[in-house]
Order: structure tokens, then C-alpha cells, then sequence
């Protein structure tokens, strides 16, 4: 039986998402932050996308494997647990998306579990009877995906990059077209969805989009990732408007690992009360977050329970008038509540979050 120990920072394990959309750098940037994490040792390519990986094979340093169909979530795992017997520290998957909609993924399974309950081959079924074990379909996959990859790849221990493609989502809009003097349909970007079964985002160590118009740049405004999760600890190795670096991996491997002190981390963006304290300065001997800590622990709590966006903004309308003029206070909840916006669209778990949201409140 395993025995308790005392608790001290180790090499942890990092699961990184890229998402993109063709021509947006994901590929290159995968190979540019996993040379940072190896820091001189092997590099493990899963590629599913008929050897493109190797295009890069002149610039970087990397073992290839050229995964073929079906690709299952068992044929993941079981591909990153060889990479990992085989001594692996750092994995990149290009694409994952293919476990989602490629040959043998979980869209197929599902409308093979369709064909099944409707009793008939789904080339035959109306859409009313596709509409009718839609979701019942769905358990086999998704119970799949969750007990033979997610189950598993928890206990990996090497860095795993995960490239995604994302499809840009599109809205509808009434707009006042002037030279008809009327109204009419446009159509807006809604964002950008990465290609992969819906909980997967959940699970990862932090996430980001990049984009064709900007290749390899993360998208990130006002401190937080767009579509997509970085934490606060790890937002100073990805400056805005820049690409993904060699250093940005390695910063995050010495992170992992334990070897990056707090003044080190956020020496790119440093609150101004830790740059009081001095180099040597104890941590208890911070003063104390200018920001009412025992107000917003309750409003964090508050904003926790709620499961929806009506919700959540009912319960941050409840608390609003209790900041008063505390702009410090005022502050401090605008990030906890776009916080709790990221859970409610997927972007980070609850777990996630509350790491997130104590850090802020504590002045982390």
C-alpha cells in the first residue's frame, strides 16, 4: 500500500491543448513549446494526419509515428503509453481531433449506435428517427472515451501536447443596411470550437486558439485566453501579440517541476505589493490583498452554485450593490466572474476555476 509523505512540489504532468483551424500555426507551435518541455530529450510525435508532421522533420528534432484508422479512443491510449514506455517526457498528438471525427472515431460509433437502437442501416433512417436516438446514441462513445483515454491518460506522467483543429462557429444578425434604408441578415464569427468530444477541454493543464490571421500567436485579451484556459501563474510566459517560444516550454517544464519560485513566474507582470517586499521577503509577510477577501469568498461561493448563464448573472446583480466603491473589490469580481463565465462555457472545470479565483482572492 502506498504510504503518505510530506507533501513537496515534483515533477507534475502537463496536458496542453492547441486549437486552430488550418494554417494557423498549431503543428509548428506543438514542435516549438515541446522543445522548450524536452530540453534535449526525446520528443514523441503521434501524427494521424498521413506523416504531415514530418514537413517539419528539417527543423525540429523529433521520434515520428504514423498512426493510421481506426482511430479509437483505445488506439490513443494506447499510442501515448507506448511513447511512454519507450522513454518519453514530452508527447505531441497531431491531430486528436480524428478520435472525435475521424475513420473510427466517436461520431462514427455513435451513428453506429444509432443504426442499432433504430434497427436499420443509418444510411436508411429518416431524420426524425435520427432525431429520436440522438442522445441515447451518444453513451457508448462517450462512456468509451471517458474509461479507455480520459480514465488512463490521467495517470500518464510525461508533458502531452494535444493539437486540435477548431471550426470557426457562425451567428446570425439583423443589421440596418443604410443604402436600403432596412434591416437585413449578416452573418458574425461566434468564435472558435475545438474539433474533440465536448469534456475534453476540461481536463487539460491550460489551453489556447491560434489562428490563420495570426499564425502561432495565442489569442489572449485583457489577461485571459480566448477561447481557450491559461491560468494566471502561467499567463507572463505567453506575452500578448507573441508566438509561441522554445522558452515558453521550458519555463512551463520548470514550473512542473517545481524549479520556478513565484517572484520568478510573475516577474513579467509583478503586483505591485509583492515588489514592495523585496527578493528575500517571507511570503507571510505580504500585506494583506487590498481587496475585501471575506466578501468575495462569499461571492465566489455564490457564483459556484449556479449552472447556467441566467444564473450566474442573477447572482452577481444580488452582490453588486454590496461592493459599493471598492474598486479594488470591483475589480477583483470582474475576474471572478469571467472566471465562472470560462466554467459555464467549458473552458475550465470547477476545480480549475476555484484554483483560479482562491489565488485572486488570497493576492496570489
Amino acid at each position: 500500500m502506498t504510504e503518505f509523505t510530506d507533501a513537496t512540489r515534483d515533477d507534475t504532468s502537463l496536458l496542453i491543448a492547441i486549437a486552430g483551424a488550418s494554417g494557423s500555426g498549431k503543428t509548428f507551435s506543438a514542435l516549438t513549446m515541446a522543445t522548450g518541455l524536452a530540453q534535449g530529450e526525446p520528443i514523441y510525435a503521434i501524427d494521424t494526419e498521413a506523416k504531415r508532421m514530418l514537413h517539419y522533420a528539417d527543423q525540429f528534432k523529433f521520434k515520428h509515428m504514423d498512426m493510421r484508422p481506426p482511430f479509437t479512443p483505445e488506439a490513443y491510449i494506447e499510442a501515448i503509453q507506448k511513447a511512454e514506455r519507450a522513454g518519453a517526457k514530452v508527447i505531441i498528438i497531431d491531430s486528436t481531433s480524428d478520435e472525435y471525427e475521424g475513420v473510427g472515431g466517436l461520431q462514427e460509433m455513435h451513428d453506429d449506435e444509432v443504426s442499432r437502437l433504430a434497427r436499420k442501416p443509418y444510411a436508411n433512417l429518416e431524420g426524425w428517427e435520427i432525431d429520436k436516438f440522438n442522445a441515447p446514441a451518444w453513451k457508448v462513445p462517450k462512456t468509451r472515451h471517458k474509461t479507455r483515454l480520459m480514465s488512463p491518460l490521467r495517470q500518464v506522467r510525461a508533458y502531452i501536447i494535444f493539437c486540435l483543429r477548431a471550426e470557426e462557429k457562425i451567428k446570425f444578425v439583423k443589421v440596418f443596411d443604410e443604402r436600403s434604408n432596412r434591416e437585413k441578415t449578416a452573418i458574425e464569427s461566434a468564435g472558435w470550437v475545438p474539433i474533440c468530444e465536448k469534456r475534453f477541454m476540461y481536463e487539460m493543464t491550460m489551453s489556447f486558439t491560434v489562428t490563420p490571421d495570426n499564425p502561432g500567436v495565442p489569442l489572449i485579451e485583457n489577461g485571459q485566453a480566448v477561447y481557450g484556459k491559461i491560468q494566471s501563474q502561467h499567463l507572463p510566459f505567453f506575452p500578448a501579440g507573441q508566438r509561441v517560444t522554445a522558452e515558453c516550454g521550458a519555463k512551463l517544464r520548470a514550473w512542473a517541476r517545481g524549479e520556478t519560485t513565484n517572484t520568478q513566474v510573475r516577474s513579467a507582470t509583478p503586483p505591485p505589493r509583492r515588489d514592495e517586499q523585496g527578493a528575500g521577503s517571507h511570503p507571510s509577510q505580504a500585506p494583506a490583498p487590498a481587496h475585501n477577501v471575506e466578501l468575495l469568498v462569499e461571492y465566489h461561493a455564490a457564483l459556484s452554485n449556479e449552472i447556467d448563464k441566467e444564473g450566474l448573472a442573477a447572482a452577481h446583480q444580488d452582490f453588486k450593490p454590496r461592493f459599493g466603491t471598492d474598486q479594488a473589490t470591483i475589480e477583483t469580481a470582474g475576474k471572478i466572474l469571467r472566471a465562472h463565465n470560462d466554467r459555464l462555457k467549458g473552458v475550465a472545470d470547477i476545480d480549475v476555476t476555484t484554483t483560479y479565483v482562491t489565488g485572486l482572492i488570497e493576492g496570489e
